[in-house]
């Protein structure tokens, strides 16, 4: 229940994030955006439909490719961050904002909320509906691929729409958003959920391994290794963990073996059995 409570609360910070970024900045500006919410805002322009009311509309049947594709948790946390952000987005849309008066500034300013929004949302296994379930798809059939890549390929296609509506300029500002919405969601991403290698050699590695296998319930491969000065036998204890559980890792080695020799580099990517936590 409190990993639940956690993941809900991050989605609704992520959400608020998006409908901030959509209804204070996006619409008012004219900003071109892909996805559902690239066209919910196309027939926003053309007839007049809420954009809220549009994107609830639009993903009603995409749920049911959710269910049968990813399953019913993913499903349900999606139709809550529907439900949620049609709202904000529509409620929010009713102030009247101060504009910055200057639309490149205003889709950099997009992006970057936009991108931590997504950030959050993906980060506790949720999403926005729409497209978001098909890069979620993607995602889990092919880990190595970003998420922001799979986003923006996907953008490409409503980008014609959004083009004939807004005009060829809104499209350049959109491509400005995207820009900066992907790095920001990389920086969210990988400065919080990445993962580091380690490589430990000590002496005492039998209270190390069972530290790290208590505490962190990490995988560790053991390798026998001498050392070079004085020729004793030690141990090389390889271990990948998450960005949040090195200081934990830091805190076993200082505690067990103090003199033990550690080093730290990042992964860029990991095949195979790998536990790969969602949840800040």
């Amino acid at each position: 229940m409190k990993n639940v409570i956690k993941e809900y609360l991050i989605m609704t910070i992520g959400c608020i994030l998006l409908a901030a970024s959509i209804a204070v900045i996006l619409i008012p500006n004219r900003i071109g955006t892909g996805g559902v919410t690239g066209i919910a805002t196309s027939l926003n322009a053309l007839i007049g439909v809420k954009v809220g009311i549009a994107i609830i509309a639009i993903n009603v049947p995409l749920f049911f490719v959710s269910y049968k594709l990813i399953g019913i948790n993913f499903t349900m946390k999606t139709g809550f961050l529907v439900v949620l952000s049609s709202f904000l987005i529509d409620f929010l849309g009713k102030f009247n904002v101060p504009s910055l008066n200057d639309m490149f500034l205003s889709a950099l300013l997009c992006g970057i909320l936009m991108g931590a929004g997504y950030g959050l949302i993906f980060m506790a296994g949720g999403s926005t509906g729409g497209t978001d379930i098909l890069a979620k798809a993607i995602k889990k059939k092919f880990p190595q691929i970003p998420l922001s890549r799979i986003l923006l390929s996907q953008d490409i296609l409503v980008y014609i729409l959004v083009g004939y509506v807004f005009g060829i300029k809104s499209i350049l500002y959109a491509l400005v958003m995207s820009f900066a919405r992907g790095k920001t969601m990389d920086i969210v991403q990988e400065g919080i959920s990445s993962s580091k290698q380690c490589i430990i050699i000590c002496e005492n590695h039998k209270k190390v391994l069972k530290e790290i296998q208590f505490k962190l319930s990490r995988g560790v491969t053991i390798v026998d290794a001498t050392g070079g000065y004085l020729n004793n036998e030690k141990k090389l204890l390889y271990v990948v963990v998450q960005n949040r559980e090195l200081n934990n890792l830091r805190r076993i080695i200082k505690e067990v073996e103090p003199s033990a020799f550690m080093t730290v580099s990042s992964v860029t990517e990991i095949l195979g059995k790998y536990r790969q936590n969602n949840i800040i």
